[in-house]
């Protein structure tokens, strides 16, 4: 069990990491990570967790709120810089469709 709590917490941490990197390919795969010892944690049924593991498990807590907050800080920043590259202009912003095309 400690090791699967471990496994979870190494996890965010490689996340963590690429959420700072801003390398979205490092995001996707440690996000693909994060989700499978994700799965693991979950299949331990909460009553069999070692109370010694809680500061462990609270510390997990913490990082996986700051790793939220980090992706919506990254997805509202790429959306702002999209809108800048594209071209925003105050109804809509000049991206590669058929419509904007003039077609």
């Amino acid at each position: 069990m400690k090791r699967i709590v471990e496994s979870f917490r190494h996890s965010q941490d490689i996340l963590f990491s690429a959420l700072e990197g801003h390398d979205s390919d490092a995001i996707f795969q440690a996000s693909k990570k994060l989700g499978e010892a994700a799965a693991q944690l979950d299949a331990i049924d909460a009553r069999d967790i070692d109370p010694s593991l809680q500061p462990l498990m609270s510390e997990a807590g913490e990082l996986m709120q700051a790793s939220i907050y980090r992706l919506r800080f990254l997805r509202d920043h790429s959306a702002t810089r999209l809108q800048l590259l594209s071209g925003f202009r105050e109804s809509s912003a000049n991206v590669y469709t058929r419509t904007g095309a003039g077609q």
